[in-house]
């Protein structure tokens, strides 16, 4: 594997398959390369790999990613997370919310604001997770607005639970 390789795929697969048609040799293959990125990081993978995550697990790969995008600054993937948060692919929006949770930052909050409206309720629960991570004001505000709103009791129970945490936090 070399970075050409490694670059090419990614560029192929934006995003992976759905886990429905995922198959053994290619996310081998996304693992090899991210295992190449691992120990050879390149900020040229990261919004790559930041839109490459197709829907549900990825055969429990894409859990891993995080690990390459740790290897990167802050603000670098920020940055590069406010694009990916566009993304019309679930499985980018979910993984990248998920991903948030790890870089919190107040230029976050609108994007991930946004998601809170997905009808995906694994989005939802990822996005009040990783807003939950940010120190401002403006979160409880906006996960409380979200609570008035939310049909669903799952989202419901939990946005309570999280507010009580935000609000013993501040």
């Amino acid at each position: 594997m070399d970075k050409e390789k490694a670059l090419s795929f990614l560029k192929e697969n934006q995003p992976m398959p759905n886990d429905k048609n995922l198959n053994e040799s290619l996310i081998s293959m996304y693992d090899e390369v991210r295992r190449y990125f691992l120990a050879n990081p390149d900020e040229e993978c990261l919004p790559l790999f930041l839109n490459s995550f197709g829907e549900y697990g990825g055969m429990g790969v894409y859990q891993l990613v995080e690990d390459v995008i740790l290897k990167f600054k802050h603000d670098k993937v920020v940055s590069c997370l406010l694009d990916a948060l566009k993304s019309k692919f679930n499985g980018v929006k979910y993984w990248c919310a998920q991903i948030c949770a790890l870089f919190p930052d107040e230029k976050l909050i609108t994007p991930l604001e946004k998601l809170l409206n997905d009808s995906s309720q694994d989005i939802r629960m990822s996005v009040i997770t990783s807003l939950s991570q940010i120190q401002d004001e403006k979160v409880i505000t906006i996960l409380k607005n979200q609570l008035s709103v939310e049909e669903d009791d799952e989202v419901k129970d939990f946005l309570i639970d999280v507010i009580e945490d935000v609000e013993g936090n501040i």
